[in-house]
């Protein structure tokens, strides 16, 4: 089939991430695949280097852009195209206005939730959710049960280690955690500046914190540092390109966020044998369990998340055979259920239900 991948933000993150990797796996199941991004996409070059054929947008007017529409649809006309993986709601919504003025050819809609917000996907063809309480959303806003589904993101697990390391942090003098992600809101990397704080206050080992990315509270997490004097305990790197040096250079993972509905950095963490704490919350809770591939933590209440982080922080120090255990049920997990592989399989199960008509036609 013909199939364009499309997504229409200014940003790099995970689900910028999962639209690059579906270029990927649908190519690899013998499809022909395009993409359609916007103009001032950070990741234009990942796409043009995976994508014979790239169209390019504006969206000034949000939901309600004509010329977005109207470029969208001359795209997909050109193309022929027969399906469109769409990702994000405003892309959604222009990609369904685009699709209703072709009436010429029957085009099938299949649209990736990546969050809770998914009002915009009922009535998509096909609706995938990242995670299982995205799926019974979708059901409860009215999206049949044979028109969605749940696909779990995947990984390139080509580089991973063939087997598990065993870890033993409790002779090394310094622990390097890391963070990486977007610096905002959501992802609260201020909780693991603070736990930093509180590690050098319960253990006698030296700290280093990591952290990868950018984002609207740089400033804030700069200033905070600055308060805590935790300058020559924390490191700033910026969007780190070489995933692979950037965990070889820590010895814990950590995921800090509020809310994270799936959580790529943990396959990642999981293929290159890290030990992993995280939150608990939704996405986390469907790639590891609590005890068995990773530590996860309550979120609330926030005023001691820091010291609940710190306290699993030294669990792994001191504890090298649960660190081990740990890291090898990860590495384990992630190559059976979570590779590009267990996601071409999933697609292709789901991928032959578009051109069945719905029970209702």
């Amino acid at each position: 089939m013909k199939i364009v991948n499309v997504i229409l933000t200014s940003q790099n993150g995970g689900a910028e991430q999962v639209f690059l990797d579906y270029i990927l796996v649908l190519k690899k199941l013998g499809h022909e695949v395009s993409a359609i991004i916007k103009n001032d996409a950070p990741y234009e070059s990942k796409v043009q280097k995976l994508c014979k054929l790239v169209g390019k947008t504006s969206n000034n007017f949000g939901f309600y852009d004509f010329i977005a529409v109207g470029n969208i649809k001359k795209f997909l006309k050109e193309f022929d195209a027969d399906v469109v993986f769409v990702h994000s709601g405003r892309s959604t919504i222009l990609v369904r206005k685009a699709v209703a003025k072709i009436k010429d050819k029957k085009i099938f809609v299949v649209s990736i939730n990546h969050s809770m917000n998914v009002k915009r996907s009922i009535g998509c063809d096909l609706v995938l959710s990242v995670n299982k309480e995205i799926f019974f959303r979708t059901i409860e806003r009215g999206q049949s049960e044979d028109r969605s589904f749940v696909v779990h993101n995947a990984t390139d697990v080509s580089d991973a280690f063939t087997s598990a390391l065993a870890i033993d942090l409790s002779r090394k003098e310094k622990i390097v955690i890391g963070v990486i992600g977007r610096l905002d809101e959501i992802k609260s990397f201020e909780f693991a500046i603070l736990a930093i704080k509180k590690l050098q206050q319960k253990s006698d080992k030296k700290f280093l914190l990591k952290i990868a990315g950018s984002g609207p509270k740089k400033a804030f997490l700069h200033a905070l540092v600055k308060d805590l004097q935790l300058e020559d305990s924390v490191e700033f790197l910026s969007w780190v390109q070489d995933k692979k040096s950037f965990f070889e250079s820590i010895d814990i993972f950590c995921l800090t966020s509020r809310r994270e509905t799936f959580g790529l950095v943990l396959l990642e963490a999981m293929k290159f044998c890290k030990p992993i704490i995280s939150t608990n919350c939704d996405g986390p809770r469907e790639i590891v369990r609590n005890d068995l591939c990773a530590l996860l933590i309550d979120i609330e209440p926030l005023t001691s998340i820091d010291d609940r982080i710190a306290d699993a922080v030294i669990r792994i120090i001191n504890d090298p055979e649960f660190a081990s255990k740990i890291v090898a049920n990860s590495l384990q997990k992630v190559c059976e259920k979570f590779s590009y592989q267990a996601l071409e399989k999933r697609l292709v199960e789901i991928v032959g239900t578009i051109l069945t008509p719905p029970n209702n036609v």
